[in-house]
């Protein structure tokens, strides 16, 4: 009986414990949150540079159509 009794007190012991531990760990909402507000720096910087580059494109192509709008 009091090996029952001594294993019943350990496992109580480990759920505490557990317990305590599970609830001082973020949420997964927190853990989102964290993650959106870091990487959103990132996805700013690359549609940026998106936007940059389809703006060289477009200047290329006028170019090439005004050059041979005046060569013709």
């Amino acid at each position: 009986m009091s090996s029952i009794e001594s294993s019943l007190a350990e496992m109580k012991y480990m759920m505490k414990h557990m317990m305590g531990h599970s609830k001082s760990q973020p949420s997964s909402q927190q853990i989102a949150n964290e993650l959106r507000k870091s990487v959103q720096s990132i996805i700013q910087a690359q549609r940026n540079l998106a936007d940059i580059n389809h703006n060289t494109h477009m200047e290329l192509i006028r170019n090439m159509v005004e050059a041979r709008y005046k060569f013709t």
